[in-house]
């Protein structure tokens, strides 16, 4: 097959000279840091949702749901953007497509601090928010796998899963970092010049942390394994073609889906934000209270991704992963329950103040909800880059993640919400109803990881 022709700045990647490789510690932080800032711009608008569904709609009728439901069309567009972008990653090179994504990503992120409200422009406000957020989901439908291949493909063998543990913990600090920033700015201003103007500094914010990431990833290159497929002239002409030619491929392409990918997204969907809708909506605890509890049973768990990612590198990527789903199918349902028995067992409509001994309960469930995460997440990236052969695997990885991730797991949170808005049940199981859909995407997770998904953590990526 012949080479795909490329720009003379693109060709000179391709052979990868001793003075042009990378420094694995800067191919780390490179693209760790680029991953956490476009992870924080895609989770604020959720972190947000409650005052964006006031600032964005006209008052009355279900805002919030709406604003879900604007926030999951950036899940639902992912599929169709790791087509995109893997077939640029997979022609043209990691290094240049996870470039743009990052641009692509931060600009969105900056215009939605920009928009105007309801009051100011009307309807052209939600409708520049869905089209900022869609803008979203096809950035980081390019960011991930490529942050995720280029480390893999920097990695020795032994350690893939320790090194790409860096780009799965992103996810969680970049979510830290999201409620420090709304947490910090809503405490040095009023709550009335909050919901004014102070909600937008958190997105544009973002402007600053993107600019200095361009910069640092400018001075990477290519990973050495594209780079040699490159100058062999084996890379494909037309990977989204290849990626569902054959029937091995699409089997180990649902396998991926249904073995643990959703399922590890409908954890920590349920852990990121099912949780803190919870906690601020049906036990009613003040804003703080709520994202102090979160930040710390995150942050507590945060080292655990590489730790169980290292693990993988030793016993097997299943053997953690599977276990991970065991963990949360069992935590969920006990953390929800506790959460309501402890904080708010009358169910009272008003503002619930718990003490410290129950604070520190609630941070140990979410501690360990977030346990469960790092153990199914940590050796995702891996896993799922190992399956596929080095001509399809931007393309191929990134359907994957793309769908179970995000267009299926990533609905969680508004799925949670239309099911406990639309389906009678009695009064004690009614704020618990929503959580039948991360539930039934587990259990289809452990039994598809056990019976039809291979082990992969001894796979050669050169093959």
């Amino acid at each position: 097959m012949a080479p795909v022709s490329t720009s003379p700045e693109l060709a000179n990647d391709a052979v990868i000279t001793p003075e042009k490789k990378n420094n694995l510690r800067l191919v780390i932080v490179a693209s760790s840091v680029g991953t956490l800032i476009e992870w924080y711009d895609l989770l604020l608008a959720v972190i947000m949702a409650n005052i964006l569904s006031m600032q964005l709609f006209p008052a009355g009728g279900n805002n919030f749901i709406e604003t879900l439901g604007i926030v999951a069309t950036t899940y639902l567009i992912r599929p169709f953007g790791s087509l995109l972008f893997g077939n640029f990653g997979d022609k043209i090179g990691r290094k240049y497509t996870f470039l743009v994504s990052l641009l692509l990503m931060g600009g969105a992120t900056f215009l939605i601090g920009c928009i105007p409200t309801f009051e100011q422009a009307g309807w052209v406000s939600p409708i520049l928010f869905l089209i900022l957020r869609l803008l979203q989901g096809l950035a980081i439908s390019g960011e991930y796998s490529g942050a995720v291949i280029y480390v893999a493909e920097h990695a020795p063998q032994n350690k893939r899963g320790f090194y790409t543990g860096f780009i799965q913990t992103t996810s969680s600090i970049a979510l830290i970092l999201g409620l420090v920033v709304v947490f910090s700015t809503k405490s040095i201003m009023s709550e009335e010049s909050f919901n004014s103007f102070g909600w937008r500094i958190p997105f544009l914010f973002s402007a600053i942390l993107v600019v200095a990431s361009y910069f640092i990833r400018r001075r990477l290159h290519e990973s050495p394994v594209f780079a040699q497929l490159k100058s062999e002239g084996k890379t494909s002409n037309s990977p989204v073609r290849e990626t569902f030619k054959t029937k091995k491929n699409i089997g180990l392409i649902l396998g991926a889906i249904f073995g643990g990918n959703a399922a590890q997204s409908a954890i920590m969907q349920t852990n990121q934000f099912i949780t803190l809708f919870f906690l601020q909506r049906t036990v009613k605890l003040p804003d703080t209270t709520a994202l102090l509890i979160m930040a710390t049973g995150i942050l507590l768990a945060g080292p655990f991704f590489q730790i169980f990612g290292a693990l993988s590198d030793k016993i097997g990527r299943k053997k953690v992963i599977l276990p991970g789903m065991i963990l949360g199918l069992i935590v969920i349902p006990v953390m929800f329950y506790l959460f309501l028995e402890l904080g708010n067992p009358q169910r009272l409509d008003t503002i619930q103040h718990i003490d410290t001994q129950t604070t520190i309960i609630f941070i140990g469930l979410v501690f360990m909800l977030t346990l469960s995460g790092t153990m199914v997440y940590g050796p995702m990236g891996a896993f799922l880059m190992e399956m596929f052969p080095t001509r399809i695997r931007y393309t191929s990885m990134g359907f994957v993640y793309n769908v179970g991730n995000g267009a299926i797991g990533g609905s969680t949170p508004v799925i949670t919400e239309l099911i406990k808005s639309s389906v009678v049940i009695g009064f004690a199981l009614s704020p618990f109803i929503g959580l039948v859909y991360p539930l039934a995407l587990i259990i289809i997770g452990i039994v598809v990881n056990i019976f039809f998904v291979p082990e992969t953590y001894k796979n050669d990526l050169s093959d």
